[in-house]
């Protein structure tokens, strides 16, 4: 089993999943999502250094397919999770959501992932359009 680590960037607390080190590229997954990583620095020790404040145990990762909450942030948005391409708008302005709602569905590193309604509201506005590519933390829909 590969070490897993509770980091926070940006304020967002994200749960990080690493490979064997030793192996090129290295298979590191973030928040359920993997990726393949190579090393600039193979001088760097071979185990990660963590600190952990508490301890607590690390979430079950989604189900295959499962829509994973998207962030509410102050301004009552969604922000893209992770870098990619947008695949599909699920909402229109206009629309009334539920939580757990897909809203938006992206693709990363050849792997979709569904972006769910992380509250109820109706859509202000929709930022974003099917093949569009975005940077994580990236506004895509907005909130009335």
């Amino acid at each position: 089993m590969s070490p897993r680590y509770r980091v926070t960037i940006n304020g967002r607390e994200h749960e990080v999943e690493i490979g064997d080190l030793a192996s090129s590229p290295v298979e590191v997954t973030v928040d359920g999502v993997a990726y393949e990583v190579d090393l600039a620095d193979r001088s760097l020790p071979a185990r990660p250094v963590a600190t952990q404040s508490a301890q607590r145990p690390a979430p079950a990762p989604p189900a295959p397919g499962a829509p994973t909450p998207g962030p509410a942030s102050a301004d009552n948005a969604i922000t893209a999770l992770l870098p990619g391409r947008i695949i599909s708008v699920e909402v229109k302005v206009g629309e009334v959501v539920t939580v757990g709602q897909p809203v938006i569905v992206i693709e990363s590193m050849k792997m979709e992932q569904t972006i769910a309604s992380p509250r109820e509201g109706t859509v202000n506005r929709v930022l974003v359009s099917p093949g569009d590519s975005v940077a994580y933390g990236e506004t895509l829909v907005e909130f009335e």
